[in-house]
């Protein structure tokens, strides 16, 4: 184990340093619209508001690229313009330099809301679906499944999983799918070796032998399933629920709300339409992958519209807004990755009106 997590990281340091080398980053990514005033954008003579929002290269971020293509935004009377990060760890470090306003978070949002300030106002879609840890057909714990009868679809046991090399983007809800598969087995992070990477990068790992188990995100979940490697655990497994929610940063949440309201009116709008067209969502949902570096097929952006709903207009109103990320929270507090006097701090930056002036219920 300690050989090939060795080899790991050395597979990881040199993937950061070519990745230092290209100059690339995530604001040479964004696509502009704001204008010198950092305040408007004009749009046939009329000047909008403009919001900066968030988003990753990852299925809860295609509303906005809806809102965009189909102009939504102009329509509710604001102007997006999109700042691009890799993942919600990276969006939450530019949280707190007001690097964006609105963004889309599943498990990052515990941070968002406890640290730094930041307000969920909706839940727009359902994260369980495509959040696996994968191993390979012949690993030890691909052959023991049900070892605790309360998660029978669940696979490892303490003895085939102890000291595995598991490869996942830390910090994330694929985080807590690790963490909360080894307390279903018994065991703790300390028993096992955890590597952060990107999801690409993991998957790499995994097909390489240079990891034991890939915790591993949509597409690519899909993509590993699809070539045999064993799903041992899943948030469904888990009986883990998970929604994707609307963060916005403390500063735009006490002066902007107004603009928040059309956001939403506009990001509910893109989830009615692409629920009602799931194939139009699935080619869609592959162009923003491609377009994004990740490599799919449409065959699993289809599995992932289908095992993934969005947040209708017409289900929001039976949502507890906020309920998913107190679950996460509380499961954070307990694996030590939050501190315990932090966690008051998600209920009070939680607020459900925002969202319900927006679709009058």
């Amino acid at each position: 184990m300690k050989k090939k997590l060795l080899a790991l990281l050395l597979a990881v340091s040199m993937v950061a340093g070519l990745a230092a080398c290209s100059g690339g980053g995530a604001d040479e990514s964004a696509a502009t619209t704001e204008d010198a005033s950092g305040e408007t954008a004009e749009e046939g003579g009329e000047e909008l508001p403009v919001l900066k929002v968030a988003v990753m290269p990852f299925l809860n971020c295609l509303p906005v690229q809806y809102m965009i293509e189909n102009g939504l935004d102009e329509a509710n009377g604001f102007k997006i313009e999109t700042v691009y990060f890799a993942n919600g760890t990276a969006m939450n470090e530019a949280l707190a330099a007001d690097q964006w306003e609105v963004g889309t978070l599943s498990a990052a949002a515990v941070n968002s809301l406890a640290i730094y300030g930041a307000y969920c106002i909706a839940d727009i879609g359902h994260s369980e679906g495509g959040l696996y840890t994968l191993a390979s057909a012949d690993a030890p714990m691909s052959q023991v499944k049900g070892s605790n009868p309360s998660y029978p679809d669940v696979y490892g046991d303490a003895e085939s999983v102890k000291g595995a090399v598991i490869a996942t983007q830390t910090g994330t809800i694929s985080h807590l799918n690790v963490n909360k598969w080894l307390e279903v087995l018994g065991l703790t992070p300390d028993d096992v070796e955890i590597v952060s990477m990107d999801y690409p990068s993991a998957y790499q790992a995994l097909i390489t032998g240079n990891c034991d188990v890939a915790a591993l995100n949509p597409p690519t979940s899909y993509t590993a399933e699809s070539e045999g490697y064993v799903v041992t655990s899943s948030l469904s497994t888990l009986d883990v629920p998970q929604f994707d929610s609307v963060i916005v940063s403390n500063k735009a949440y006490t002066e902007r709300r107004d603009v928040l309201v059309n956001y939403l009116k506009a990001f509910f709008q893109a989830t009615d339409a692409l629920q009602a067209d799931p194939e139009m969502a699935a080619q869609m949902l592959l162009d923003w992958y491609t377009s994004n570096g990740s490599e799919t097929t449409l065959e699993a952006c289809a599995t992932e519209i289908e095992t993934r709903p969005f947040v209708t207009s017409e289900e929001a109103p039976s949502i507890t807004i906020g309920e998913s990320v107190e679950v996460t929270g509380e499961f954070w507090v307990e694996q030590e990755l939050l501190e315990e006097s932090r966690f008051p701090e998600i209920a009070t930056h939680v607020d459900d009106s925002l969202v319900k002036e927006a679709l009058g219920f």
